[in-house]
């Protein structure tokens, strides 16, 4: 139970839930590695050390396992590792591990190197904060999922090379990112990528005998059989920080629509056909709307965002820059770069990188801002998602950089 075998649990419960088969369930279960799970229940923190993205797989069976099993050790173990892998182990973009494996808890910025955040490790998480908000409905799953949607998974696609993707997204002030190749670098993230870019709409829309959830803002359209009721989405987010709405239904139908309000926005206005209801709920929650939906109704949400640092907890003068849910690098131009990604040599580097991230001398990882009010220090250009400092930095999403060098965690000098 040392190796590589995590996801092995999960089909066994998978086949279970198919067939009702027991014997299929009793696999599962000879498969939970008990130095782990159990430790991990009781909230304490064994990871240091331990392949990464061996564990997630593991905990997202123990949270399938619960779903036919009445140990409430399988629920508290899920949650309790979910809890400690955002809280200790994860990386700005949502991502965890470097070199595949987790670290010190708390020490962030002792990771950020070429082989930071494997995106086998996100598209895992991504499943367990699922399955657990199926569960038990916490919004903090959604949260998380968003944030690493965006800035991990949606960053790790290579727009000019359909189906290549990045194993690692380096995290090393100055490197950039390498994509896998059609023939000659093939990566266990490139499996797990094939699903990544295919999934965008499964954690938009949830329902239970309460209501529908809309916990992403993405175009859209989900079909609410039961109730005979369809909403469409229409929005450009996070270029813009409006979305509408559009119910669309045969007759009449009373229900609760949950518009969830992201943590990263304050003082969000909601509309219903034109008029402004009251919010009384706060960032971090649901805004939950009841009432006869007839068709044609409309709702327009208004989530505001800002710029704000995040800084690493172990050394308070590295951060990140987030404005809303997003992460934001600066780019850094081409010098030393290879282009394209080299091919991957089996023999010699068991199918990893094959190439030196040598960062060339001189080139700057600082950026100079007032950390409580960046926005003095860094403005918008125009209506895209761009931003110069007063450095004369350019800073994108992360996931709009390809094929330069840039840097997510600047050492923070105060302006």
């Amino acid at each position: 139970l040392r190796v590589e075998q995590g996801g092995l649990k999960e089909v066994f419960v998978d086949i279970y839930s198919i067939t009702g088969d027991k014997k299929f369930l009793q696999t599962a279960e000879r498969f939970n590695h008990i130095n782990v799970i159990y430790p991990i229940a009781n909230g304490e923190d064994v990871l240091f050390g331990r392949h990464a993205n061996d564990q997630i797989p593991k905990f997202m069976g123990v949270a399938r396992e619960y779903e036919f099993s009445p140990n409430d050790i399988y629920y508290q173990a899920a949650r309790n590792f979910w809890n400690i892998v955002i809280k200790d182990h994860t990386l700005a973009i949502g991502g965890n591990s470097c070199y595949e494996s987790f670290g010190v808890p708390g020490e962030e910025s002792k990771r950020l190197d070429y082989t930071s955040a494997e995106t086998c490790n996100t598209y895992n998480m991504l499943k367990l904060s699922r399955q657990l908000f199926m569960l038990d409905g916490d919004y903090k799953y959604l949260n998380y999922y968003e944030h690493a949607l965006y800035n991990h998974i949606l960053a790790s696609q290579d727009p000019d090379m359909p189906g290549c993707v990045t194993y690692y997204t380096s995290l090393l002030p100055g490197s950039f990112k390498q994509y896998s190749t059609p023939f000659d670098s093939f990566w266990c993230c490139v499996g797990s990528g094939f699903e990544n870019h295919a999934k965008y709409g499964e954690a938009i829309y949830y329902h239970n005998d309460k209501g529908i959830y809309v916990n992403l803002f993405i175009p859209s359209v989900v079909n609410w059989r039961e109730k005979g009721l369809t909403l469409r989405q229409e929005t450009d987010f996070p270029a813009e920080e409006t979305t509408v709405l559009t119910i669309r239904a045969q007759n009449p139908v009373e229900t609760t629509v949950y518009l969830r309000y992201p943590s990263w926005s304050k003082g969000v206005k909601v509309f219903v056909n034109g008029k402004k209801i009251a919010v009384k709920q706060k960032p971090g929650s649901y805004i939950a709307i009841t009432r006869l939906w007839k068709d044609g109704d409309r709702i327009t949400a208004d989530y505001p965002m800002c710029l704000r640092v995040e800084t690493t907890p172990d050394n308070p003068q590295k951060g990140a820059l987030v404005y809303g849910p997003v992460v934001l690098a600066g780019k850094r131009g081409t010098e030393g770069m290879q282009a394209p990604a080299p091919d991957s040599n089996p023999a010699l580097y068991n199918d990893y990188y094959t190439y030196d991230y040598h960062i060339p001398a001189g080139l700057r990882t600082t950026l100079k801002l007032d950390v409580k009010h960046p926005e003095r220090s860094v403005q918008r250009v125009g209506t895209e998602l761009k931003f110069t400092t007063s450095q004369g930095d350019v800073i994108e999403p992360l996931y709009n950089i390809h094929r330069q060098r840039y840097v997510v965690y600047w050492d923070l000098e105060k302006e």
